[in-house]
């Protein structure tokens, strides 16, 4: 598939194991601590699907969550050019409502948002091998064309082990690098599969463990909002620190 040129962009790419693994909320932690830093950063969701409808427009929901958290004043459309009513994997739910993706529409997004914010906390749609466009344009093609390093967001739980490395591996084989992985909703009593789980991940995907954000019932409420940034203020912390490292050994490798 032909895809119109962007911008060179900086940022990250957040990628989860599976749909509803919180990948919204990590996306727009990160946004909001990179602005909390001084950093002009911005939160970009290309396509979402499941869009609820308002006064005869579908409503990105993610892109106004994040937004919210991240303190954007941005519109909607812009911040998610592509939004889709029914609840599928994008590429589905737009061959159900017949509709073609436009891309153009999300580079003019990109364009946009480029020529005020230096960093893009972007979020995809599912996990890697969601369809974006028919069966064959995929999440892990759309974060080819953004040229951005991914962060994979994963359970804490029973299952995350595989669900992770199979993430992790298939990120790789495709050529796309990878930053770490965050293990989100963490109990505050974990069990022992929650306990052991972060160091077999790290064994088996050579991967690091950036953060466990924990879990929180009401990220609503004032205090769980600020226990939730203060988690994403060391995840991107220790993104910041395994980026460095990683710039640094490519150099003394070269």
């Amino acid at each position: 598939m032909e895809l119109p040129p962007i911008p060179r962009i900086k940022g990250v790419f957040v990628t989860g194991t599976d749909t509803g693994v919180g990948k919204t909320w990590i996306t727009a932690g990160i946004a909001a601590i990179w602005r909390q830093w001084g950093m002009r950063a911005v939160y970009f969701k290309p396509v979402q699907s499941g869009c609820p409808e308002q006064d005869g427009r579908l409503i990105p929901t993610d892109a106004k969550m994040a937004g919210e958290i991240a303190g954007l004043t941005e519109p909607l459309d812009l911040l998610t050019p592509i939004a889709l009513r029914l609840p599928l994997a994008p590429g589905v739910a737009a061959a159900q409502e017949g509709r073609v993706i436009d891309w153009d529409r999300v580079a003019e997004a990109l364009k946009e948002l480029a020529g005020r914010y230096d960093f893009f906390a972007v979020e995809g749609a599912g996990g890697l091998c969601v369809p974006l466009a028919g069966y064959k344009f995929l999440v892990l093609d759309l974060v080819r064309w953004l040229r951005l390093p991914l962060l994979v967001v994963a359970r804490a739980g029973l299952g995350t082990i595989n669900h992770t490395a199979l993430t992790v591996m298939a990120a790789r084989q495709a050529g796309l690098p990878v930053a770490g992985v965050i293990l989100n909703r963490y109990p505050a009593n974990p069990s022992l599969a929650e306990r052991t789980n972060p160091e077999v991940i790290e064994a088996i995907t050579e991967m690091p463990i950036l953060g466990r954000v924990q879990e929180l019932a009401d990220l609503n409420r004032p205090e769980n909002r600020a226990a939730f940034l203060k988690d994403m203020d060391t995840v991107c912390r220790n993104l910041a620190n395994a980026c460095a490292a990683r710039a640094f050994l490519e150099c003394v490798t070269d």
